[in-house]
């Protein structure tokens, strides 16, 4: 369970990564838990509404790539998920390295589904 569940939360922040459905409000509002909200790399507290719309709005086009995930599960209906994200530019030079924690809770509507909760960024220079 705990490997596959791994597997799923990994391909879920993983999809938060990437244009296609950073764009999408549907499928941000689907991932992101109705009471979500997010400590960014700034130290500033964003609300649901806030981040979707600021992703939602979102023009720079730098990848974010990530590693080193791992999973503790805190209950039946929530684990905590952390990671490294970064950036890479065209020339391959590594930017924006960010420590990131995510809570992951089961959906009330749906519990074979999971929502993102809770997510903090700390910037790093590793």
């Amino acid at each position: 369970m705990t490997r596959e569940l791994l597997a799923l939360l990994m391909h879920n922040e993983q999809k938060l990564h990437h244009r296609d459905t950073r764009c999408q409000r549907s499928s941000l509002e689907t991932l992101l838990h109705r009471d979500f909200f997010e400590i960014g790399r700034s130290g500033q507290r964003y609300d649901r509404e806030h981040v979707i719309s600021a992703l939602v709005m979102e023009t720079d086009a730098q990848k974010i790539q990530s590693d080193n995930f791992a999973l503790s599960l805190l209950d039946d209906r929530c684990v905590l998920l952390t990671y490294r994200s970064f950036t890479v530019d065209e020339q391959g030079s590594i930017g924006r390295q960010t420590l990131r924690t995510s809570l992951w809770v089961k959906s009330a509507d749906d519990p074979t589904e999971w929502q993102m909760r809770f997510h903090q960024g700390t910037p790093t220079d590793e």
